[in-house]
């Protein structure tokens, strides 16, 4: 512990907090600031292998289609302007966002330090994964989607 919270008689306790989701309740321990900084860093870092295979997963069927809308290069697809390749990149941002936040959920049983997003979207559709993600912000960072705003 540090100087400061030695002083203070601080337990690692003060670092959670709780929140509601239907009749669940969630604990959320609240990382320092070096953790969500590196936190970002992890859900801003994306794969170039993965980046590569969802491309060819999901355009497969774009690449087969000759109109004039549609350009494939080697890496991408691009649909009106607009590329695959970056769509991609942020779905899959988003996917290690969410998961990264999941991961400061205090389990009731068990370790999820390795989880997948996978896992997650095995328990809870896209909707309610974004509803835990604004949860989980909200007990961390309060106020901070007030002060986006302004």
């Amino acid at each position: 512990m540090s100087r400061l919270g030695s002083a203070l008689n601080i337990s690692d306790s003060i670092r959670y907090k709780s929140f509601q989701l239907g009749s669940n309740t969630f604990k959320v321990k609240v990382p320092l600031t070096n953790e969500l900084e590196a936190m970002t860093v992890r859900y801003l870092t994306v794969d170039d292998k993965l980046v590569k295979e969802r491309v060819e997963k999901m355009t497969v069927a774009l690449r087969e289609a000759k109109q004039d809308n549609i350009e494939v290069t080697d890496d991408d697809v691009i649909v009106d302007g607009k590329s695959s390749k970056e769509t991609i990149i942020s779905i899959l941002q988003m996917e290690q966002r969410i998961t990264e936040y999941v991961k400061l959920l205090v389990p009731a049983n068990g370790e999820i330090g390795d989880l997948t997003y996978a896992e997650i979207e095995e328990v809870f559709p896209l909707q309610i994964q974004l509803e835990l993600l604004e949860k989980i912000m909200d007990c961390i960072q309060p106020g901070y989607k007030e002060a986006q705003k302004n």
